[in-house]
């Protein structure tokens, strides 16, 4: 027997979506936060009650002849958010057009498998009389094709607050496409209406699930019309819950029978109410042979169509369908384009070349202007240029891209790192004393999403009794988030058994943090990289459990260490430190260094090398004097006291004799003065006073 429908409330205001998953299909969680707001807005709860009160009314009036005609179709505006890391998960429009109409089918009983609807069904398999558009016309009026990209590391672990740029909820259905969402267990999911707040109303889901061409699969069919029966306040046939098989259950639909749930596809399965067989077939279920909407079901979509809840009522108007520019058929009419590009690499060597690909949205390119401040070409109208970097430094890149419609420039600054060929000093120890440590003269912190948690400098605690380090906050970073800082350049040819070693200090949030830790080294300025350091979670932490944000007690640091086997005698070797969060604990690091037994230097009496520095000490200048007795290779570099490369003032192969050459200094200190002959190196240091 039908429960009330006032019970429906009362039952999930105590649950939370759970997610289910079968051999054959990944699919949804109903309503994660259900509970999480009412506890924060009481004001739900009437407004479900309202909701389910509005139904019950609207059902009972609604003509209970059973036809596939009914009223005139609902139309509903759509916007596909596509949040990406311009891999995979960037999924095409056409990709997103299959799903749009994959959609229609299910909600029109237009789908090809509508004739394998078992006899007890078919006359209530009813055409939902829903259809589904791509907006043409964003919120402020401007021309669009429905489809929002966004670059952003939220596409990890997506949930609520992957939410980006919602549109208007009383205007369209948003849907946010993610390469990953934080509950693995489930494809996608979508809140009831009323239950949470507009910007987060719409439906989520896992790029893969979007249609079935692309990146997209068979799962991927009718995942999007489940979730959209969800939006428009159908439950699972079992009731409220995410768990099929667990008890008989009832979604308040007349023509639904009562059920446990399937995740099979027993199409005579009848176990709640014998010989009563159960809708197997529904799409809102979790079978993996889904085809139909019952009347009912209908009914119930288009009564939270005609209610206020959520704005529901307006997404269909008129007025409403102008302003989103879906009250005709889309057209073949065409949006300027919004530039975007990306490349696979930031950083190179001078001397070597980036691949730029156009990852422009919105409309068709007709036209390429690239402009590539230091680069050879300095400017280009390919569609995927290839440009050479030959002197060090930071640049922009500029793309303009134009179509009939309009024009759009997107200028990334600093895009481009150009890096030379020649490390810093070795051995060598950073502290993090001085601000310029972090990120250092050549490092930096590449940071996905600019202004979140990244690593920061921090001055209040540090190992060995200091009272610097480096932090990574997260115990408020966002879940899934990537923050990068990456070393200069060191030369390790002086060493032999180079190790490489930093103390670390974290802790775990609770048993089940697994926040993940990397090092990894690039040889060739940072166009790629070698893993090789990885901790995680409880392998990782050195304070045990700290339900609190943890700050490092002087016993809570430790000393790793690991040898870099294979890179010696590199001139060139950067290191990578990687932090993916968990949103477990906090993560310090502190006295970074690179060491082992120097080999082929020379630091004996200068009468004896034939190498000086006068005057030393000096306030300002000095002479560099050395001898050679035969033509050779020289490299005369100046360094600070951490080892850092200042300047290189020779590179060039000099003839026997003796050589003098200036330097000047702008600021006191104690330098290293490196005369490189042959590859030996010889090494003096000067003191620069007040």
């Amino acid at each position: 027997m039908k429960k009330s429908l006032l019970l429906l409330v009362s039952v999930l205001t105590v649950l939370t979506g759970l997610n289910a998953q079968t051999p054959e299909r990944l699919h949804c969680f109903t309503d994660e936060m259900y509970r999480e707001s009412i506890a924060q807005d009481p004001s739900v709860l009437k407004t479900r009650e309202d909701l389910e009160a509005y139904t019950r009314q609207f059902v009972a009036h609604r003509n209970v002849q059973r036809t596939n005609g009914g009223p005139a179709v609902y139309i509903i505006p759509v916007v596909f958010h596509v949040l990406h890391e311009y891999g995979n998960e960037n999924i095409s429009d056409a990709q997103i057009m299959d799903c749009i109409m994959n959609m229609n089918r299910d909600f029109r009983k237009q789908n090809s498998d509508t004739i394998n609807i078992v006899s007890a069904f078919q006359a209530v398999a009813a055409d939902a009389q829903i259809e589904f558009r791509l907006a043409t016309l964003d919120p402020n009026g401007n021309c669009t094709n429905g489809i929002d990209r966004i670059y952003t590391a939220k596409t990890n672990s997506a949930n609520n607050s992957s939410k980006l740029n919602p549109w208007p909820n009383d205007m369209y259905l948003n849907i946010w496409t993610a390469k990953t969402l934080e509950n693995t267990g489930a494809a996608a999911y979508a809140h009831l209406p009323g239950t949470v707040s507009g910007i987060y109303d719409g439906i989520m889901s896992r790029y893969d699930y979007i249609g079935t061409i692309g990146a997209g699969g068979p799962a991927g069919l009718h995942t999007i019309s489940h979730e959209a029966g969800h939006h428009f306040n159908l439950l699972h046939p079992w009731g409220s819950t995410n768990s099929p098989g667990v008890a008989c259950g009832d979604d308040f639909v007349g023509d639904t029978p009562e059920t446990q749930g399937w995740t099979s596809c027993n199409l005579s399965g009848s176990i709640c109410n014998p010989p009563v067989i159960e809708n197997v077939q529904n799409f809102m279920e979790y079978s993996y042979c889904d085809c139909m909407y019952t009347f009912d079901q209908r009914d119930r979509m288009h009564a939270t169509l005609n209610s206020s809840v959520a704005g529901r009522n307006n997404l269909w108007t008129t007025q409403n369908l102008t302003a989103t520019g879906t009250l005709n058929p889309p057209t073949a009419s065409l949006c300027a384009p919004i530039a975007d590009f990306w490349t696979t690499t930031q950083a190179i060597c001078e001397g070597r070349s980036i691949t730029y690909k156009d990852y422009s949205w919105n409309g068709d390119v007709a036209q390429y202007n690239w402009i590539f401040p230091g680069g050879n070409p300095a400017t280009s109208t390919d569609s995927m240029p290839v440009v050479t970097y030959n002197t060090a430094g930071i640049y922009d890149v500029t793309l303009i891209v134009s179509n009939a419609n309009g024009s759009d420039t997107m200028v990334r600054t600093g895009f481009v790192r150009v890096n030379n060929t020649i490390g810093n000093l070795t051995p060598m120890l950073t502290s993090f004393d001085q601000a310029a440590d972090l990120p250092g003269t050549e490092g930096w912190i590449n940071n996905l999403d600019a202004g979140t948690t990244t690593w920061t400098r921090i001055t209040t605690t540090g190992a060995n009794g200091t009272t610097n380090c480096i932090r990574i906050n997260n115990y408020t970073n966002t879940a899934g988030q990537t923050d990068e800082w990456i070393t200069p350049s060191y030369d390790i040819s002086n060493l032999t058994s180079a190790r490489f070693r930093f103390y670390v200090a974290n802790a775990q949030r609770n048993s089940t943090s697994a926040d993940l830790l990397r090092v990894f080294t690039s040889t060739n300025c940072g166009e790629s990289w070698t893993p090789r350091y990885t901790k995680q979670g409880a392998t990782l932490a050195t304070a045990g459990i700290k339900a609190t944000s943890f700050t490092p007690t002087a016993t809570e640091w430790r000393l790793d260490t690991f040898n870099l086997t294979g890179l010696a005698p590199r001139t060139n070797v950067r290191f990578k430190f990687q932090n993916i969060s968990d949103r477990g604990n906090n993560t310090y690091i502190d006295e970074v260094q690179i060491t082992g037994t120097p080999n082929n230097v020379d630091e004996v009496d200068e009468v004896t090398t034939g190498f000086s520095l006068f005057p030393n000490p000096t306030s300002s200048a000095t002479t560099i004097q050395f001898k050679l007795n035969s033509t050779q290779s020289v490299q005369v570099r100046i360094h600070d006291i951490t080892g850092r490369l200042l300047n290189e003032i020779v590179n060039e192969t000099l003839n026997a004799d003796i050589h003098e050459y200036p330097a000047t200094f702008t600021s006191p200190g104690i330098y290293l003065i490196d005369v490189i002959v042959g590859g030996k190196h010889h090494i003096r240091r000067l003191v620069v006073s007040e």
